[in-house]
């Protein structure tokens, strides 16, 4: 097997299908039925959970000598490299179709727009492609709906919106229909709200006297 002439996403599309795809539909059902398994977990729960139990078992598929996937970097930087590809696995948000963390895809998305904006072109042939992603769409009541591989971009390096600007299909479940958005905001933490102090209402507490605080504070003075 030649991984040098795997020179787009649909030339190693076929190899994702057959090596890691079953991986991807056997964790998405273990991780349901563990959440099931508990009325105390949630969504949260589920995210985590997916994502890891998917690595370890991706990681174990590319131990073997046919799979065309290698482990690349550092065992904790979970990705996978094949030809001039890195991928990294994510699964998506339900409705903008995009990876809602996933910092270190979208870093690597910024340094390879900054080579084109240095070079002034994209080159014809890269050293590597950080910034694909195995996109995972699967919610607990449905299951796993689609799978796709995605470059990501983001709209510019001023930008803080991403799109796809690239998209290869992979599973794609009965009944459902090909995600269709392209940008998403990079997730912010959420702001509480506060009142500012001139509109904080002022509020006049007063003390009501009753025979029973009249017995105790002549009790009191009696000590």
């Amino acid at each position: 097997m030649d991984k040098s002439t795997m020179e787009t996403l649909e030339d190693i599309a076929p190899f994702v299908v057959d090596h890691l795809l079953p991986e991807i539909k056997e964790s998405v059902e273990v991780c349901v039925s563990s959440f099931e398994a508990d009325d105390f977990n949630d969504s949260w729960t589920f995210g985590t959970q997916l994502w890891r139990n998917t690595w370890n078992r991706i990681k174990s598929v590319a131990q073997f000598e046919d799979c065309p996937f290698d482990i690349h970097g550092k065992g904790n930087e979970y990705k996978l490299k094949i030809g001039q590809y890195i991928l990294r696995h994510h699964k998506i948000d339900n409705v903008s179709k995009m990876p809602t963390g996933a910092k270190a895809v979208k870093s690597s998305a910024y340094t390879q727009m900054s080579i084109f904006s240095l070079l002034g072109y994209e080159p014809t042939i890269r050293p590597s492609i950080e910034n694909i992603v195995i996109a995972i769409d699967a919610s607990i009541q449905k299951g796993l709906k689609e799978v796709f591989l995605g470059e990501l971009m983001p709209l510019s390096l001023e930008s803080k919106k991403f799109k796809w600007v690239n998209k290869v299909p992979i599973y794609l479940a009965e009944g459902e229909e090909s995600s269709t958005s392209e940008i998403v905001y990079i997730s912010t933490p959420i702001q509480t709200p506060h009142v500012s102090v001139e509109k904080v209402p002022e509020v006049t507490m007063k003390l009501v006297q009753t025979n029973a605080n009249e017995k105790k504070a002549n009790r009191d003075f009696e000590k």
